[in-house]
């Protein structure tokens, strides 16, 4: 007799595709863990960032309104000395672009953003996140992987400049979310990856307003 571990009916474990933007609200679809819009980065840009020394690559964690999110971005160029032109411009503006979407699909126009600069490969585990959904797009290097509650062995490969949105384990509700993500993985010991990560801003991390 063979044991199956069947999905729970509460589980949410379908991935949405599609070269629309508008697959990200998709998120919201009953059943629905996780939706990618699928993108091809530009070849300029591509080749722009991939030169760019890794101390010249902007690095971010911060809480911020959706409205400044691109001269924030800006301004963390300005600190580490990312070259001036289209193509930075192009980074702060995608950035942007991407919050848009997420304060829209989340409704909060607060989000915490976070421009990570990775050396090399740590094993990063699947996991899902403890916020209640994210953004992830991947600049330079590897992009995410997402893969199956119990299937993690096959995951897929969400290509370079790709963003997807994600339920987290506070997503509201009484779905649970069966899909998992990790990191991107593949560099070698000597390549840089850029990657942004982009959530609602948590109640918590809310400032309170004093009458």
């Amino acid at each position: 007799m063979h044991v199956i571990d069947l999905p729970s009916p509460s589980d949410a474990r379908a991935v949405l595709q599609s070269r629309d933007p508008s697959v990200l609200s998709g998120v919201k679809q009953r059943g629905v863990a996780a939706a990618l819009w699928q993108r091809d980065p530009s070849p300029d840009f591509s080749h722009w960032i991939s030169e760019l020394p890794a101390e010249h690559l902007p690095q971010l964690n911060t809480l911020v309104g959706v409205d400044a999110l691109e001269s924030c971005v800006q301004a963390s160029c300005d600190l580490v000395g990312t070259p001036v032109g289209p193509e930075r411009d192009m980074l702060a503006g995608d950035v942007a672009a991407l919050g848009f979407i997420m304060s829209g699909v989340m409704e909060t126009p607060l989000l915490r953003v976070r421009l990570s600069v990775m050396h090399s490969n740590p094993s990063h585990p699947f996991q899902i996140g403890e916020m209640s959904a994210q953004l992830l797009c991947t600049y330079r290097g590897i992009g995410m992987q997402l893969a199956q509650l119990g299937a993690e062995t096959s995951p897929m490969q969400v290509s370079l400049a790709s963003a997807v949105l994600l339920r987290g384990r506070r997503w509201p509700g009484q779905e649970r979310t069966a899909v998992l993500h990790r990191c991107p993985s593949g560099l070698g010991t000597d390549d840089i990856g850029l990657h942004v990560a982009i959530e609602p801003a948590e109640a918590d991390e809310i400032p309170q307003t004093i009458h």
